[in-house]
């Protein structure tokens, strides 16, 4: 019996060491293909490049907003898909007149470096810091992240002013979304990224929109449920039943996101400055 306990101790002891030495390729493996604007259906988006602060060159893509009524919208991709992926979501919201910048990660779409938890934020922040540059912050951002992507979203809507937040496929934690695939291992003590966004959703001031396909299979709809309760002021929440991620737009999921956006259009506040790398700079004028 001792002897059994024994073998089947070391085999626990050898899963959890290759859970931890190998977590990077095994969670955070974003698709490396590069992106052609054109077979995206994104021919009018230029291909803008970034510098992160830890010497990264970043490519994303960029369209501007119709005349100045309309917020820009950065998209945060999640860990393990393409933005291409949002090519639907870019187009929708560049035919409705919004700015769309599609952040380049590390890691994806042809970009260096490899993907995690504190190197995705850097680039997040890069990249809101590119649309500071351009006059583009505070009521004049919207920001946009799906599944990793919505707590790169959330953290930078806790350091900045932001005109609104839309989270899709939020979850509270990785450890949280992992526990049914590995219900035998400690995650929170072996995961190097935990992606832990419910205090960054504590912080945040902007109106939030909530969207999650009813049929999610990789992120259940309970675990962006158990959020809500952690926005002031309510989310506004689109979840249709029986919907997959990739229907979420043609299920009623592109009128609710307009909508909710439509109400950032006006009044746009005035920008007086906003740092780089966070801060609430914005200077609201009556």
């Amino acid at each position: 019996m001792l002897t059994l306990f024994l073998l089947l101790l070391l085999i626990w002891i050898a899963y959890a060491v290759w859970f931890r030495q190998g977590q990077e390729k095994l969670l955070l493996r974003p698709d490396p293909r590069p992106l052609v604007l054109a077979d995206a259906g994104l021919g009018d988006f230029r291909t803008v490049w970034v510098q992160t602060a830890d010497g990264l060159s970043l490519e994303g893509w960029h369209r501007r907003a119709d005349g100045f009524t309309k917020p820009t919208v950065l998209i945060l991709n999640g860990r393990r898909r393409h933005p291409g992926a949002h090519a639907p979501l870019a187009r929708l919201l560049a035919d409705a007149g919004f700015g769309v910048l599609l952040a380049g990660l590390r890691g994806q779409a042809g970009n260096p470096g490899q993907g995690g938890e504190a190197g995705w934020m850097i680039d997040a922040r890069t990249w809101a810091d590119h649309l500071v540059g351009q006059g583009i912050s505070g009521g004049r951002l919207i920001l946009y992240g799906e599944e990793t992507g919505a707590f790169l979203a959330a953290n930078l809507a806790a350091e900045r002013a932001v005109a609104r937040l839309v989270l899709e496929a939020p979850f509270p934690s990785l450890a949280d979304l992992l526990s049914r695939r590995f219900p035998l291992l400690p995650l929170r003590a072996l995961l190097r990224h935990q992606f832990e966004i419910t205090p960054a959703l504590a912080q945040v001031r902007a109106p939030v929109l909530l969207l999650h396909a009813g049929a999610d299979t990789g992120v259940p709809v309970a675990l962006g449920q158990r959020l809500e309760r952690l926005i002031n002021p309510s989310p506004r929440t689109f979840r249709p039943s029986g919907t997959k991620p990739e229907d979420l737009l043609k299920e009623g999921g592109d009128e609710v996101l307009l909508s909710f956006l439509e109400g950032a259009t006006k009044p746009l506040p005035t920008l007086d400055h906003e740092a780089p790398s966070g801060g609430r700079a914005l200077i609201v004028r009556p």
